[in-house]
C-alpha cells in the first residue's frame, strides 16, 4: 500500500502543477481578485434572497408600449450577433491558437456566460412556448372538457400550481440573472491588483454595455418588477415579461380580433397576476 500512497501522492503533485500552469500564473496573484468576486457574488445573492417585493410587484396593471417593444425586438438581434461572433474567441484561446496568454479561467468561465447569455436572450425572446400554453389550456381545455372521456390521453399541467413557478420565474430567477453577476465581477476584477488585465475580459465590458441599452428599452416597452436597480442587476425580471407581450405584435398569425385580446389579457391575469395594459 506504501509505495501505491506514494505513487497516488507524486501524481497528484503533478497535476496540481499542471493546473496551476494552465491558469498562467501562481494563485497568490489571483487572491485580492477572487476575494473580491466572492464578496460581490455574495452579497448579490443576499439582495436576491432579502428583496421579497418584486413577487408583489408583478400583481395589478402594467403598461406595454408595442412601439418601445418593436425597439428591444429589433436589438436583441444586435446583442445575439455580438454574442454569436465572440464566443468563438475563448474557444479559439483555450485550444491554443491564440496568442494572447490569458489564463484559462478566465476563457472557461467566459465561454460559459457568453454562452449563457445566448441562452437568457432567445429564451426571453422566444413566446412559442407561452402561445402553445395558450392554446392548450384555453382553447383545447374548453373541448377536452365537453367530452373528458374521449381525450384522456391529453394532459394537461394544473394552472394553479404552474401559475406559482412561473411567477417566481418572472420575480427572479437566479439561474439567468448569475450571467449578468459574473460579467460586472470580470468588470471590476482588473481595477484590483492581480493578474487579469483589462484586455482578459473585454467582452465582459461589451456585454455590460450591451445589457444596460437592452434593459433601457425593456424598461420603456414594459415594467413587471420594481426599481430601475432591482430590474438591471435582475435580467430575467426585465426579459422574461417581454415573452408574454410578442404575442400582441404578430397581428398576422396570433392577434384575431378584440375578443381575442380580452381572452389573452384574462389568460395573463391567471398565470402571472398582470392586468396588462396595451397601447399601440
Amino acid at each position: 500500500m506504501a509505495p501505491l500512497f506514494s505513487r497516488f501522492k507524486g501524481k497528484s503533485k503533478d497535476i496540481l502543477e499542471e493546473i496551476e500552469y494552465g491558469f498562467g500564473v501562481e494563485f497568490e496573484e489571483y487572491k485580492t481578485q477572487v476575494t473580491a468576486l466572492a464578496i460581490f457574488l455574495g452579497t448579490i445573492f443576499l439582495f436576491r434572497f432579502l428583496s421579497t417585493r418584486r413577487l408583489k410587484a408583478l400583481y395589478g396593471e402594467h403598461l406595454l408600449d408595442l412601439s418601445a417593444l418593436n425597439d428591444a425586438l429589433l436589438f436583441k438581434e444586435v446583442f445575439l450577433a455580438y454574442l454569436n461572433a465572440a464566443v468563438l474567441e475563448p474557444i479559439l484561446s483555450i485550444g491554443g491558437m491564440d496568442e494572447m496568454s490569458i489564463p484559462i479561467v478566465i476563457d472557461l468561465l467566459t465561454l460559459v456566460s457568453i454562452c449563457w447569455w445566448i441562452w437568457l436572450i432567445t429564451d426571453a425572446f422566444d413566446f412559442q412556448d407561452v402561445t402553445q400554453y395558450y392554446k392548450y389550456h384555453v382553447d383545447i381545455k374548453k373541448e377536452k372538457g365537453e367530452d373528458s372521456k374521449r381525450y384522456s390521453w391529453l394532459k394537461l399541467r394544473d394552472l394553479d400550481k404552474d401559475s406559482r413557478v412561473e411567477r417566481n420565474i418572472l420575480s427572479g430567477s437566479t439561474k439567468r440573472d448569475v450571467c449578468l453577476w459574473f460579467m460586472i465581477a470580470c468588470v471590476g476584477l482588473p481595477w484590483l491588483p492581480g493578474a487579469v488585465k483589462h484586455r482578459d475580459v473585454l467582452h465582459a465590458y461589451v456585454i455590460v454595455f450591451c445589457w444596460t441599452i437592452m434593459h433601457h428599452l425593456c424598461r420603456r416597452a414594459t415594467v413587471w418588477s420594481t426599481g430601475y436597480l432591482t430590474t438591471f442587476f435582475f435580467p430575467s425580471t426585465a426579459l422574461m415579461p417581454l415573452e408574454y407581450c410578442l404575442p400582441l405584435m404578430d397581428v398576422a398569425d396570433t392577434v384575431e380580433d378584440i375578443e381575442w385580446l380580452e381572452n389573452y389579457r384574462k389568460f395573463l391575469i391567471e398565470r402571472t397576476g398582470v392586468e396588462l395594459i396595451i397601447q399601440s
